[in-house]
């Protein structure tokens, strides 16, 4: 493991997949003490003048996810459009601003110091500029070369360009302490960044995949089915920010139905690598969190159990089998999901339902608690193991 600048700057995942294990990692463990303290007593945390409920839903969206999405995209975003990879030029500065900066942000989050976590912020909102710009790049040269489109380019474009939009809204509404401006930051991170994006990988992604590993599959990707995506998820953020429950009741039906009949469409009639599964099974989550999204729009008591349905559920299972492909598969090791990838993957499904359960039972402290302790040692062997991977040498002797 010498000259470890070198390796973490190798390809473009290993510093950025390594910021967000280390972001996922921390954030999930702070969140438990956190949790634990209110619910159980014992020792507290640092506290600044931002509570910590309010810093628990941008933390996620906008430090945890991003490294690895930005990881990925800085990755795939070439190879989708037939270009030679970036290089640590073009990456470099990307990876080491979003690492900056969430060194900054968890310094302040775990002493309190609430303008060092704004700071935090701001620095890996930095970072996604100029990753936006290295894609816009990217995207600009095959738009010029004639080609037809790459929707999916354009899609994860638009959902990190709504992304750091979020994160802004989000750093704003923190500094002037305007619960106005906070609501809307984490509505603009949950349904213009963080779904769309992982909506847009997994059409890329699952069917390509799935037709490469199992026997007579029709992949089923029609370009049509993006722009609905879209369509939809903007009623949703619209009819949530403007409080129409019929515009939101019927954005989230609409989602129900479309992402039930891509399960449905991928899922595999024969046999599936165990990979390819956990993608399929992550993927399931999405009509379940639409739906109940849709009871809630239209005024059944369900708390926030719709919310995490979609957040740890949807995009948490699909992260753990997307990180899994890319860290095995650009490290020279076996395509396959590890057994720490099958615990962190089964912790997941396991936190889901617990913190539903403690959202059916009005926020019960007991259930958060267990949701949040599941997570946080469920993940650590998985997290720990993608890590040393990042500062190591492939094991086939190839480059990357």
């Amino acid at each position: 493991m010498s000259n470890q600048p070198a390796i973490l700057l190798a390809a473009p995942h290993r510093l950025l997949f390594l910021v967000g294990s280390a972001n996922l990692g921390l954030t999930a463990t702070w969140w438990l003490i956190q949790l634990t303290s209110l619910h159980f007593g014992g020792p507290r945390l640092p506290q600044g003048d931002l509570p910590a409920a309010l810093l628990h839903g941008p933390m996620m969206l906008y430090l945890v996810f991003p490294p690895f999405m930005l990881g990925f995209l800085l990755t795939v975003f070439p190879r989708w459009m037939g270009q030679s990879d970036l290089g640590p030029r073009q990456f470099g500065p990307v990876a080491m601003l979003q690492a900056a900066g969430a060194l900054a942000a968890h310094a302040g989050l775990w002493s309190g110091t609430d303008p060092l976590l704004l700071a935090g912020f701001g620095i890996v909102a930095a970072g996604w500029a100029l990753a936006i710009t290295a894609l816009g790049r990217v995207a600009a040269i095959h738009r010029r070369s004639g080609k037809p489109a790459n929707w999916h380019a354009v899609s994860a474009l638009v959902a990190l360009f709504c992304g750091l939009i979020g994160l802004i809204t989000s750093i704003w509404s923190l500094s002037a302490s305007n619960s106005v401006l906070w609501a809307l930051g984490n509505q603009i991170g949950l349904s213009g960044f963080l779904l769309p994006l992982f909506l847009t990988v997994a059409h890329r992604m699952v069917p390509f995949f799935a037709g490469s590993v199992v026997q007579d599959y029709v992949r089923w990707r029609p370009d049509w089915l993006l722009a609905a995506l879209w369509v939809l998820l903007g009623a949703r953020l619209a009819g949530a920010w403007f409080e129409q429950s019929i515009a939101a009741v019927l954005a989230d039906c609409g989602l129900f139905i479309l992402t039930a009949a891509m399960a449905w469409k991928w899922w595999p009639r024969s046999a599936a690598p165990g990979l390819l599964k956990a993608l399929i099974w992550g993927f399931a989550w999405a009509p379940v969190g639409f739906g109940l999204s849709a009871l809630a729009a239209a005024g059944f008591e369900l708390g926030r159990a719709p919310l995490h349905a979609l957040t740890i559920g949807f995009a948490g299972s699909l992260l753990i089998a997307m990180v899994t492909r890319v860290t095995q598969g650009h490290s020279g090791q076996q395509l396959a999901m590890t057994g720490a990838a099958w615990l962190a993957f089964g912790a997941i499904q396991l936190a889901s339902l617990l913190r539903i359960g403690a959202a059916l039972q009005l926020e019960n402290g007991a259930a958060l608690v267990g949701a949040a302790l599941v997570l946080a040692f469920g993940l650590l062997p998985w997290l720990l193991r993608n890590a040393l991977t990042y500062v190591r040498k492939r094991s086939d002797g190839r480059p990357g």
